[in-house]
């Protein structure tokens, strides 16, 4: 048996949905702090800085200066207060946090995987969730970028 056909033997088939990897995000204590690494040595700007409250993070988007709208980009993600992304940095410190793709339908896409629920509002308002599940230990996120088709 090929590795390919080993793995396809392994896992379940649900391609439907993922578009791309949306972002790439780390924690950090103080985001402002970490993007300057990210600006200087890599020549990244911020493209978008927002404090999600119901998370109580702030999000701040980067990306090379060519990027286009769509492109993937790289998160930092601070806490405010008490919650997931503080026990992350007191547990782990800083570093890589999750891998993030875009669906078409986040309930969908979760419903099909056995994982109702868990939606919740990202960065930009868009609708998000962490699946139960993942592999090494990484975080893996799914948004869905667009309105579902009706």
């Amino acid at each position: 048996m090929d590795s390919t056909t080993l793995a396809e033997s392994r896992l379940p088939r649900h391609h439907d949905g993922v578009q791309k990897i949306d972002h790439v995000a780390i924690a950090a204590h103080d985001a402002d702090a970490s993007s300057r690494w990210f600006e200087e040595v890599l020549g990244l700007q911020c493209i978008h800085d927002e404090v999600v409250h119901d998370v109580g993070v702030r999000l701040l988007w980067l990306a090379p200066k060519d990027a286009t709208a769509g492109d993937t980009s790289f998160q930092i993600v601070q806490p405010l207060g008490p919650g997931a992304i503080a026990d992350f940095l007191a547990q782990k410190g800083e570093g890589l946090h999750h891998v993030c793709f875009a669906v078409d339908n986040a309930k969908d896409f979760l419903a099909s995987r056995g994982q109702a629920g868990g939606i919740f509002t990202g960065g930009y308002g868009l609708p998000c969730a962490f699946l139960k599940a993942t592999p090494e230990g990484i975080a893996v996120e799914i948004v869905q970028r667009e309105q579902p088709a009706t």
